[in-house]
């Protein structure tokens, strides 16, 4: 299945309950981490920062209908850049009314997970992995591994993906 990602993306496997998946062992502290991506990108990295890719409507898959109660929702597409450069490929969907209701509309560049991650702790669940296919600008690919999991932001269900790119080995390198 292709995603509507303006990165070219293809999800080459289920999502998979953690238990069930095997990701490298170099990826999963950050796949299995319950905490807040931003801030553990953050404290590996000299320089963080988040480019917002774009937000638009989508319909939702039967899966992702059942994690948000909702058949259409908003996709936000972002991309947070460590020092390796882009590290984390990230696309939260969620209701429309969650915009207003979670103050999603004066996000602007702020990363998600300062957000949900702010002074209160955040309530995650569903988590689940797959592998993707990553195609880069000259045509090459590159299988890169993901989670998704619901979170919640003033009481809205956010469903939210984390695909690990390349840089990612990169900046936690450094």
């Amino acid at each position: 299945m292709k995603s509507e990602l303006t990165v070219p993306l293809m999800r080459i496997s289920d999502w998979l309950a953690p238990a069930s998946a095997m990701p490298p062992a170099e990826l999963a502290p950050w796949l299995f981490d319950t905490g807040s991506m931003t801030a553990r990108l953050r404290r590996h990295n000299d320089h963080f920062s988040l480019e917002l890719l774009g937000h638009h409507q989508q319909a939702l898959t039967p899966d992702e209908q059942a994690l948000l109660g909702v058949v259409t929702g908003l996709r936000r597409e972002v991309i947070l850049h460590g020092d390796g450069g882009p590290a984390v490929l990230g696309w939260t969907l969620f209701a429309d009314e969650a915009l207003v209701g979670a103050a999603l509309d004066q996000l602007g560049e702020q990363p998600l997970g300062e957000r949900i991650f702010g002074a209160a702790p955040a309530s995650r669940d569903c988590l689940q992995l797959a592998r993707f296919e990553l195609v880069d600008g000259v045509g090459e690919s590159s299988a890169v591994w993901g989670r998704r999991s619901r979170l919640y932001l003033n009481g809205w269900p956010l469903l939210v993906h984390e695909v690990l790119l390349p840089g990612l080995a990169r900046s936690s390198q450094s």
